[in-house]
């Protein structure tokens, strides 16, 4: 029955097992989880304090809860802010949540467990006779070590005031706090804050941590029975594979983590209990004191043990600085000599397979003390393990650089020749040769050879790979390798085949995920998936980081390249003199490109010999790795060139922008031209590559600036154009942007500022108002295009849309507060809709009636006309960007704008159809082809912004008369130009009339068209009746306002391309004829 523990019917097993496994799953899983913290939650920033201190709160909430809650409820504009924070954020809060939760469950689920032991619901199994098993006894031990690492992780990584922080966000706004089987009681009561900050010099909180490990009571009995075993016995049977007794601290190094984080649950033994500290330091800690208590994660005991009487005392042998002395110089010499001898067996030719089988116990010696020394060095050198401001842990460290004789270098070189050795050894043993030799082996004599031979290879090739595996794991390095990256980098720069070494070495880190992944794999978990998914990815993430230097290097030369190709080679024309043949052939710096192109490709090789590699559950492909690495430097290169290329400095006069946009221009033409340049050395698809990525930046920019106007915000993870391989850096804001584009977006809109500016149709320019200096043109567009291309103007279109809906947004709010609230103001409206009735009629005495409406809402009109004019500018903008657009799309790709507009208009004349007939067919709710097709036609410009919807609205009372008397109040401020229409009488009181128009023309569409219809009469008819007025006063001119009503009216007819009878259906068609000859 004890047999086989882990059998799938020993439910006692399985059950330890289970919990053990999750316990594993639980911990990747907070890994994972804690490079995900919203910055936001730290409160780091002023700006972040003063804007969510009082939505974000710690435990002192629950203290006051009704408080808290009903000062919220006192300010709308607070409660608006916590709705918009509980949907940006409610999804990752609920992720850490459930984090914390499993937490509690797994401590929970074990104290179930050993309940259920000691209640003899196993049959014949209890505590004791568990711990006798061997597997048994390992799934006891690694339970309970694997809950005091979580508790440990969870305060490394997620700092107590972060973790209350979510936790109350969670409990405000999930359904969590109605729930009754909710237990985020006992979740808070684990893991509210312990006072212990990771940030280095911060002080270590009293009875820490093992104040923290008692928050839930665990079995007195099973702590105490596990320490005991694990005080006593090889858990794990590692003596075996290091024979020496020098090795064996290595040998039982696992174990001796797991007996630190263990002896946390019972502090009295490192308090007081003298001897077993000592027989604890004596077995396991003798000549050590840095360890790795999992996954890299690293422990000085020197400080760890430091306000435990016993465990201090006990280890001060240990740290005797002779002790220390003769550690250090017995690895120096140890690290010395058997380097040595692995460059020995690593010269060419020299393992071959009968060496390797007769000589098995010499190399497998040497690999132990090659790993042994690496280990004690790598661990003892550590800064993560030296806290700089503790002088005796200093004085400690200097002593082991100084004895140790320590070069990181030669320690780093160690590694690489101990993994390529390791490697080498298993490719021997692998079994490659028996089928190559079968076939050769024609005669009797070869072929018992052969199979004598046969016998031996099989007789030690388990046991050795098994003792290879336990000596070669290098998982205590997960962390501390980093300290070696710019190592590697370093010496992949000088010499780029170093790469095939480096992969035996990220061979040998991959090892380490045997640890977490063992029993999760013997427990059929489905977790399997996703744990070796984090750590493979971390691996991997961690090969790409030290490989990018391949690609920086590449890039460096290509700025030398660009800056030859740019500024000293000339262009060589079709024709030219031979006389002249030598001016052009330049060659200098013919050569220095030829010389830099030469060290490019040399970088490509090197990272292309490594050869595809299972990291982990990840394949790597280095041609994948090479074109991600050199996709990563580009966005950062390019990203950085934007954002540094569009800042401006809005008091210049005159504005920046067309400077700054060519020299930016120059600048991505280069990168362009240099990309195309070495794709073919690279091996590459160079434009594929330039136009996804630059697509990417751009889109992702824009992206981030929309969010500004969103309530859901797009976060990084959830964005589709952020990627964790190939990021785009984000900026610090310079000014009220988040981005680039949205700087230049502003410095568009406050150059071409109606008040500043007047525009001209006809010359789609704009002039300064005062001086009548032209401004910008359309081609400040034909520009944008050529340095952010299509997707630049694109994304600038998008960003214009949003500002046009929170404009409109605005304006809404703002009608309701001056008009709707406004008593006077709606009794004048009142009035003139009484006097004005029948709009079909003429109005008697209408001069002084429109006059007495205009005088008595003048006070109204400043903030209207501004709303109104920023909508209309934002418009012509986007008139500007779609022309552009469209300009460049027949142009460049003539079929695309052809079938794009056949297909257009073959949609809409389906969906015509349909409303005549509705049995005819229409898209489907879910059909997303008209959703698609929209985003196509905007890209290539075939769109009119004029007729976009962007807002939804209510009924609104008073809305058509409103708007008629603001365009009057405006009239008297305008005049009529005969060359350039209408135009602004005075500079001091500025207003634009296409902004004005346009303006109008997009609020009246945001609305039902009974609206329009009642507008354009009233318009109508106030152009009848002062024109009858005149008539009957012999007045011989048209008055102006006139005039500027009917030129409001055709140019209404003209931007929304209705046909001409719609203006006839108010004013009579031969005062539309005629006005402009009486002009």
């Amino acid at each position: 029955m004890m047999l086989d523990f882990l059998a799938e019917n020993n439910l006692c097993g399985q059950a330890i097992l289970r919990i053990v496994s999750c316990g594993n799953a639980i911990i990747a899983e907070l890994l994972r989880l804690s490079e995900f913290i919203p910055a936001v939650f730290r409160l780091k920033d002023r700006a972040d304090q003063q804007k969510y201190g009082e939505i974000i709160f710690d435990f002192s909430y629950f203290k006051g809860q009704e408080l808290w809650e009903s000062k919220l409820e006192a300010k709308p504009e607070l409660q608006d802010l916590d709705e918009e924070f509980r949907e940006n954020n409610i999804e990752i809060v609920t992720r850490f949540y459930l984090a914390f939760q499993s937490v509690h469950k797994y401590i929970v689920d074990l104290n179930r467990y050993l309940d259920d032991l000691n209640g003899g619901i196993y049959i014949q199994q209890t505590l004791e006779t568990v711990l006798l098993n061997e597997d048994g006894k390992q799934l006891l031990c690694e339970a309970l070590y694997l809950y005091g690492v979580m508790l440990l992780v969870i305060d490394h990584k997620i700092e107590g005031e972060v973790r209350e922080r979510m936790l109350v966000s969670y409990y405000r706004y999930s359904a969590a706090r109605s729930s009754a089987d909710s237990n985020m009681d006992d979740i808070c009561k684990l893991l509210r804050g312990t006072g212990y900050s990771s940030q280095p010099g911060a002080k270590r909180p009293p009875n820490y941590p093992e104040s923290y490990f008692q928050r839930v009571p665990v079995n007195e009995a099973f702590i105490s029975m596990v320490i005991g075993r694990l005080r006593s016995d090889d858990i794990y049977n590692q003596v075996s594979a290091y024979p020496l007794p020098e090795h064996r601290s290595t040998a039982l190094a696992n174990q001796a983590a797991m007996l630190y984080v263990i002896l946390y649950f019972e502090p009295s033994i490192l308090h007081t209990h003298q001897a077993k500290m000592r027989e604890i330091v004596d077995k396991y800690f003798p000549d050590n004191w840095v360890i790795s208590i999992y996954m890299g994660i690293t422990v000085n005991l020197a400080d760890a043990w430091e306000p435990y009487k016993a465990a201090k005392t006990a280890l001060n042998n240990t740290l005797d600085l002779s002790n220390v002395r003769e550690q250090a110089s017995r690895y120096a010499t140890v690290s010395e000599r058997v380097h040595t001898q692995v460059q020995q067996f690593l010269k060419e030719g020299y393992l071959r397979e009968e060496m390797v089988l007769d000589n098995i116990p010499r190399l497998l010696n040497c690999l132990r003390d090659c790993n042994v020394a690496i280990r004690w060095l790598m661990l003892h050198t550590a800064d993560s393990a030296c806290d700089p401001n503790n002088k005796r842990l200093r004085q400690i460290k200097d002593q082991i650089l100084t004895d140790s004789r320590y070069n990181p270098r030669i320690l780093f070189q160690l590694l690489l020749d101990t993994a390529q050795f390791e490697f080498i050894l298993k490719e021997v043993q692998e079994f490659h040769q028996l089928e190559s030799n079968l076939q050769v082996c024609q005669f009797l004599a070869d072929t018992r050879k052969f199979l004598h031979q046969m016998i031996r290879t099989i007789n030690i090739k388990e046991e050795v790979l098994i003792t290879m595996q336990i000596v070669g794991d290098l998982s205590f390095a997960w962390q501390l390798i980093d300290s070696f990256t710019s190592i590697m980098q370093e010496s992949i720069r000088l010499n780029p085949s170093m790469v095939t070494k480096l992969r035996a070495t990220f061979l040998k880190l991959a090892s380490a995920l045997d640890l977490p992944l063992l029993r999760i794999n013997q427990a059929n978990s489905p977790d399997l998936l996703s744990v070796s998914q984090y750590y493979s990815g971390e691996l991997v993430s961690y090969v790409r980081k030290v490989l990018q230097i391949i690609p920086e290097s590449m890039f460096t030369s290509l700025l030398k390249i660009i800056k030859l190709q740019t500024h000293d080679i000339i262009e060589v024309p079709t024709r030219l003199d031979k006389d002249k043949l030598r001016d052009y052939a330049q060659l200098g710096p013919r050569y220095e490109v030829a010389k830099l192109t030469h060290a490019i490709s040399i970088f490509t090789e090197g990272i292309l010999m490594m050869k595809t590699t299972l990291v982990g559950i990840i394949k790597v492909d280095p041609k994948q790795l090479l074109e991600d690495g050199v996709r990563k430097e580009l966005v950062k290169r390019v990203a950085f060139a934007l954002h540094r290329g569009l800042i401006f400095n809005p008091r210049a006069k005159p504005s920046e922008l067309m400077p700054k946009l060519k020299e930016l221009g120059a600048t991505m033409d280069g990168f362009h031209r240099s990309f195309e340049y070495i794709q073919d050395y690279v091996s590459i698809y160079g434009l594929k590559i330039w136009q996804e990525e630059v697509s990417r930046i751009i889109n992702y920019n824009v992206e981030q600036e929309c969010n500004n106007f969103l309530r859901t915000k797009i976060q990084d993870w959830q964005s589709m154009y952020q990627s964790t391989h190939i990021p785009i850096p984000k900026f610090t804001p310079v000014d009220e942007s988040m981005t680039f584009i949205g700087r230049l977006c502003r410095e568009i809109l406050r150059i071409t500022d109606p008040k500043m500016t007047c525009y001209i149709d006809q010359l789609n320019t704009w002039y300064d108002m005062k001086t009548h200096q032209e401004v910008t043109s359309s081609r400040l567009f034909s520009e944008i295009q050529t340095t952010l291309g299509t997707f630049g103007l694109n994304g600038l279109d998008r960003l214009l849309c949003f500002m046009i809906v929170k404009e409109l947004q605005n304006f809404l709010s703002m009608f309701q507060k001056i008009i709707l609230r406004d008593r006077s103001v709606q009794d004048t409206l009142k009035t003139l809709m009484k006097a004005v009735s029948p709009l079909r009629s003429i109005v008697a005495n209408s001069n002084k009636i429109y006059l007495s409406a205009i005088a008595k809402t003048q006070k109204i009109w400043t903030p209207y006309l501004e709303a109104i004019m920023k909508v209309g500018q934002m418009q012509i903008l986007r008139q500007q960007i779609a022309n552009e657009l469209n300009y460049s799309c027949r142009f460049d790709s003539k079929h695309l704008t052809a079938a794009l507009e056949n297909l257009n208009k073959a949609l809409l004349a389906d969906i015509e159809a349909h409303y005549q007939d509705p049995s005819l067919p229409y898209p489907k709710e879910d059909n997303t082809l008209l959703y698609e097709i929209t985003a196509y036609l905007e890209a290539a410009g075939i769109h009119n912004p004029l007729n976009k919807i962007y807002i939804t609205t209510k009924r609104l009372p008073y809305f058509p008369v409103v708007n008629f008397v603001f365009l009057i109040a405006q009239l008297p401020k305008l005049q009529y130009n005969k060359s350039l229409g209408m135009v602004c009488r005075k500079p001091a009181d500025p207003v634009d009339w296409p902004p004005l128009v346009l303006g109008l023309l997009t609020l009246l569409k945001q609305f039902h068209s009974r609206y329009t219809e009642q507008f354009l009469a009233l318009i109508g008819q106030f152009i009848r009746s002062t024109v009858e007025q005149c008539t009957s006063q012999k007045i011989p001119e048209m008055p102006a306002d006139v005039v500027g009503a009917l030129l409001f009216l055709e140019d209404y007819v003209r931007y929304t391309r209705l046909p001409r009878r719609v203006a006839e259906a108010h004013v009579p068609n031969f005062i539309l004829d005629e006005f402009r000859t009486v002009l």
